[in-house]
């Protein structure tokens, strides 16, 4: 049988990371690894990403990948997470993934029309 694995891509853009993406393939689905949040910080996942967040559950938000943080000096940049190439309308802390799912978090302006799921209303 095989062991159930799932897809991770962080695109930062080289204007805010360099190298600009990372990509991690076949990431294991182990017990305790159950949602997108969970990917994140997932053993084995090379290099780290180092996640910042706030809040919990159906109220979490990342607020910063690899030292590059939302709205960071007020860009107006934030990230956001895509599922098999679909924005969910839920929060990533309970977002549960699937064997075979695809998770990308993008670092995405405002202006893109693009919203973290659970995201603080900008001010």
């Amino acid at each position: 049988m095989t062991k159930p694995t799932v897809n991770q891509f962080v695109d930062w853009s080289s204007e805010f990371h360099n190298p600009p993406w990372q990509a991690n393939d076949a990431v294991p689905i182990n017990p305790g690894v159950t949602t997108a949040f969970d990917l994140l910080t997932a053993s084995g996942v090379a290099p780290s990403l180092n996640p910042q967040w706030e809040g919990s559950g159906a109220g979490l938000y990342v607020t910063g990948l690899g030292g590059v943080m939302a709205n960071q000096d007020g860009n107006g940049y934030w990230w956001v997470y895509l599922v098999n190439g679909k924005m969910p309308d839920v929060s990533c802390g309970i977002d549960v993934l699937a064997s075979g799912d695809s998770v990308a978090w993008d670092y995405k302006h405002v202006s893109s029309g693009l919203k973290q799921a659970a995201h603080p209303p900008l001010a």
